[in-house]
This record gives C-alpha cells, sequence and structure tokens, in this order.
C-alpha cells in the first residue's frame, strides 16, 4: 500500500503507472528479471565516462557564460535533465511494486557546505520545461542559500529515493568511482560529475553512471549520451 507521501509524489510529477501494451516485450522481461533477486543479486551497473566538452565549454562561453548566475556545472545539469525528454527509461521508477513514467522529476544534488554540516541537501522542483536561464537562478539561489545556512540537511526519503541525482566532485579527477549500492532499487539513475582535466588539446570531464538494468542497459546509455553531448554542444537533436 501507497504511503501518502508516495501518492502525493506521484501526483505532484505527473507519474502515472506503465500499462503493459505500452512496454516492448524485452521491457516485460526484464522490468521483473532484473528485480527477481533469486536471479539477480545486484541489478545495478556502474560505467564512468570520460566526456569531451572542448565544443560544449566553447559553446557556454559564446551563449551562456554572460547570463546571470550563469555555471558551467548549472549548465550541464540542466542538459542531463533535458536529455531525458527524448529517453523516456530514465524516467521510470518502481514504487510499492509498480512500475511508473514520470512526465517530470525534481533534483537532487549533495552540496558539500564544509564545516560541521559537510553537506547539505540541494532539492529543485521540476524545471523539465524551465528556461536555462531561471535555472541558473534558482540553482544559484538555492546554493548560495545552503551555503550561508551551512547546515546539514535532508529531503524526504519518496524525494530521494525518486528525484533525478546528479552530483557533482570538482576536485576529484576520477578514472572510476563506485558509489553505495542502495537497498531501494527502483530504477534511478545516479550521476556524479569529477573534476575536468586537459588531454591532449582537448578539455575532459568523468562522469559516472549507475542505472538499473531493469530499466537502463548500455545500448540505451550510449543513446542518452549522445543526446547528451549533442545538447551541450548546442546541436539540435
Amino acid at each position: 500500500m501507497k504511503s501518502n507521501r508516495e501518492l502525493e509524489f506521484i501526483e505532484k510529477y505527473n507519474g502515472r503507472i506503465l500499462e503493459e501494451n505500452e512496454i516492448s516485450s524485452y521491457e516485460k522481461w526484464a522490468l521483473h528479471f532484473f528485480h527477481d533477486k533469486e536471479s539477480v543479486q545486484e541489478p545495478y551497473l556502474q560505467m564512468t565516462l570520460q566526456i569531451d566538452i572542448t565544443e560544449a565549454l566553447k559553446n557556454y562561453k559564446e551563449n551562456y557564460k554572460s547570463i546571470s548566475e550563469a555555471s558551467f556545472t548549472a549548465y550541464l545539469m540542466w542538459n542531463i535533465v533535458q536529455a531525458g525528454k527524448k529517453h523516456p527509461f530514465f524516467r521510470y521508477r518502481k514504487i510499492q511494486g509498480k512500475w511508473y513514467i514520470f512526465e517530470e522529476l525534481p533534483l537532487y544534488a549533495p552540496i558539500a557546505v564544509g564545516g560541521d554540516a559537510r553537506f547539505s541537501d540541494l532539492s529543485l522542483e521540476p524545471f523539465v520545461h524551465t528556461k536555462v536561464e531561471d535555472f541558473f537562478l534558482t540553482y544559484r539561489s538555492t546554493q548560495d542559500k545552503l551555503f550561508s545556512q551551512a547546515k546539514f540537511s535532508t529531503v524526504s526519503d519518496v524525494y530521494w529515493e525518486n528525484a533525478w541525482f546528479i552530483g557533482n566532485l570538482p576536485h576529484l579527477q576520477f578514472t572510476g568511482f563506485q558509489i553505495h549500492s542502495s537497498s531501494i532499487k527502483n530504477g534511478k539513475p545516479f550521476f556524479y560529475f569529477g573534476k575536468r582535466y586537459k588531454q591532449d588539446s582537448k578539455e575532459m570531464i568523468p562522469l559516472l553512471i549507475a542505472f538499473d538494468h531493469s530499466n537502463l542497459d548500455p545500448l540505451l546509455l550510449s543513446a542518452y549520451m549522445e543526446d547528451f553531448q549533442n545538447l551541450i554542444e548546442g546541436k539540435k537533436l
């Protein structure tokens, strides 16, 4: 039985149950198989990709950097979600044993505020239809508020379990990064950007992506990342 918070989340963020007649024969098998503990102990896969952001930085500097409160980190986050418009599998969530698809989801990001608090939770309401200019302002003001308060805070369980999760580790240039395995297997992907670096004449950034094999796989991830790359470089999908 769904809790009131879960029902409120589903309603607020336009979630609906996936009907059997709208999913592929593969999905009918995979959505169940990879969550069957007798068959698969851990459904999540993790990959660390090295993203070429040379053209993306050029596009950002020419078209977005002058916008009030702009940051390249916020630009990357915004496009992670924008790429999800074309890829519904990234918006599947399993709640109380049933698979839902959401038209829009909020954003969660852990923010290192330092001091005794160490971390705080940044949460933003759905912005899939928000202009990037508005997202820059909201992201900056919310982040500044967390730094000024410098206290530990957490979001609700249902929010954390289902929101877009996009982390940033700007001081760590990792080539491999394994996040903890949550006991809640619900289809939510995790993203973590790392420290930008130069490789020959290219600007690069590491990106960890952890994804549930029930609703996502390397083939789907490849198509999603191609669209993400095009978006950050200013190309139309």
